[in-house]
């Protein structure tokens, strides 16, 4: 079995190209098992068609297992190479970083021009009470509890967010630049384009 020195960044890009190839051989087999459909018998060589497609996403579900193989032994040598040099621990940190911001983003995006801010809301009209309920067929009006300050201040903490997530990712693509050396089928390399 040949073997492949790699970057870490590229060995990533191996484990794409071989998980796209599981994923398009395993959707076919599945596909042929569980919807193959016919309007009626036309005959037995639609019998037989039927089988010799049968036989051959067989082969196509066999060799999806045999890539599946292959990508954990990959993922596993990613893995410790990545726990050996401290990634693993900086991926946890830029995911959390990148997850606090997503929420700044989406708290942030959602102020607009049309909401009302708390020292407003005393000038709004009374909400009138019949029959002793509130109407409800009234529309309802969108507060901004978010105050400017704190607006500001979320605003400043986004930008510094990202700009740290940014670092981080450039050390973790510094430190996905050591080398690796794997042995890989020669047919599990050419799905790989290696």
């Amino acid at each position: 079995m040949p073997s492949y020195t790699l970057s870490i960044n590229r060995w990533h890009k191996v484990a794409e190209r071989l998980s796209k190839a599981y994923t398009e051989l395993s959707q076919s087999a599945r596909n042929a098992y569980t919807n193959t459909q016919i309007a009626g018998f036309l005959g037995e060589s639609q019998v037989e068609r039927l089988r010799e497609s049968a036989d051959s996403e067989m082969q196509k579900l066999f060799r999806a297992f045999e890539i599946q193989d292959a990508l954990i032994d990959l993922r596993r040598a990613i893995g410790e190479v990545n726990a050996k040099n401290g990634v693993s621990l900086e991926l946890a940190q830029y995911d959390a970083l990148m997850r606090r911001h997503k929420l700044l983003e989406i708290i942030l995006n959602a102020q607009t021009s049309d909401m009302v801010s708390l020292s407003e809301i005393a000038m709004l009209p009374n909400q009138i009470m019949g029959d002793g309920l509130y109407e409800r067929s009234r529309s309802k009006i969108k507060v901004k509890v978010l105050e400017n300050e704190h607006e500001t201040r979320l605003r400043k903490e986004a930008e510094a967010l990202l700009a740290k997530a940014y670092a981080l990712a450039d050390r973790i693509n510094d430190l996905n630049q050591e080398r690796m050396t794997l042995e890989l089928p020669e047919e599990m390399a050419s799905v790989a384009g290696l």
